[in-house]
């Protein structure tokens, strides 16, 4: 019996195919960083970065890492990228892309079609960070290099790096895919200029509605105060204010911080007239990094410095709104608030052209619960 059973476990094995569906590495062109551009009558300019491994000409047993920069224009996002593989020898891999940068231009255009041959291939690298160019794509990703790291290196620690310290938010081509189909939230991305012949920078965030980019921004520290109000605190999260303007000594006049805990609540009331208030508070706790003026051992300047921070902050928070409001961007997601628990007044609403008229208080208070080793 137990003869019959082995043989027939041969004969069912026998039939079966091995693997057979195998890309090998040696013969892929990886992708690790991509742009695209708007370009005359519409057309789509992409420019990708390939990563090469050549030997090296002193010493064969050195790996030299080059990029190799390959660029293409068609009428779609696919016809683009169909050119750039018959530029390219080997399978032209997307799979390990890292960094897909949007330029300006192109970015105020529904930006959907530019991502549906991303969704739509099971190869694509959905981990990929998404970064709107302060001009165009290309003259930031034909750098090449920036100081001594390859661009792509480059952009991706400067994403990173940012995240951590909550001045962008953490996402890629997965996560905004959602927020970009949800009528009660719009998204926002990094802004990355080109400062000098090999530099960029991170100059803050790109303010979406809907899936297009409103050419509205969010600069120096309001990206941070935003990620606040969103919960979003990382590593850290610093801010530098002037307090005491009528000293001489201008390093007397500031104070650094850094924020340790945040409370962030959103409460929305509506009116029988269907009016709608929402009210946003911020609760901050927060060490201090540097006060040059000192007297911090006082709980009299204490009290001082959390009423002067409280009232900066809120006034740097009512900028922000005001500037949501104008680019009619919905990123702190009052619209999916609305949407979740006041369904009926959500349904007489025109967002687009209502989100702009609703009034939002925003609020921040500060308490100072940390001063350092010194008093």
């Amino acid at each position: 019996m137990k003869y019959k059973l082995v043989v027939i476990s041969l004969l069912c094995i026998l039939p079966l195919t091995s693997c057979w569906d195998q890309r090998l590495l040696k013969e892929s062109k990886l992708v690790y960083s991509m742009g695209y551009d708007l370009e005359e009558d519409d057309n789509i300019l992409v420019t990708s970065v390939i990563k090469t491994n050549s030997q090296g000409s002193s010493d064969p047993s050195q790996v030299k890492t080059t990029n190799v920069i390959v660029d293409a224009t068609g009428k779609t996002t696919s016809d683009s990228r169909l050119k750039v593989t018959r530029k390219v020898s080997g399978d032209y891999a997307t799979n390990k892309t890292r960094v897909l940068l949007l330029g300006n231009d192109l970015a105020k255009q529904d930006i959907y079609p530019i991502f549906d041959v991303v969704y739509r291939d099971p190869r694509s690298s959905l981990g990929a960070k998404v970064i709107v160019a302060m001009g165009r794509a290309e003259e930031i990703l034909k750098l090449n290099k920036v100081e001594e790291s390859l661009v792509s290196e480059e952009l991706l620690d400067l994403i990173t790096t940012a995240e951590s310290h909550t001045i962008v938010p953490i996402e890629n081509v997965q996560t905004i895919c959602t927020i970009m189909f949800d009528p009660g939230e719009d998204i926002v991305l990094p802004l990355i200029e080109k400062v000098d012949q090999n530099l960029i920078d991170i100059s803050g965030l790109a303010l979406f509605n809907g899936q297009k980019y409103t050419g509205y921004n969010l600069l120096d520290d309001e990206p941070t105060l935003l990620l606040l109000f969103k919960n979003q605190l990382k590593k850290y999260a610093r801010f530098n204010l002037e307090v005491n303007p009528k000293e001489k000594d201008i390093r007397e006049r500031y104070i650094s911080i850094q924020v340790k805990k945040n409370q962030p609540k959103m409460n929305i009331e509506v009116s029988k007239e269907n009016k709608i208030t929402v009210k946003l508070n911020l609760k901050l706790e927060v060490n201090t990094l540097e006060y040059a003026h000192d007297e911090l051992d006082s709980k009299k300047e204490i009290n001082k410095l959390n009423k002067e921070l409280s009232k900066q902050l809120t006034k740097k928070a009512e900028k922000v709104i005001k500037t949501l409001q104008e680019s009619n961007c919905d990123v702190l997601g009052i619209g999916r608030q609305l949407i979740s628990f006041h369904p009926e007044v959500w349904k007489k609403l025109d967002w687009n052209k209502d989100y702009a008229k609703i009034t939002i208080k925003p609020k921040v208070e500060v308490s100072i619960v940390g001063t350092g080793i010194l008093k």
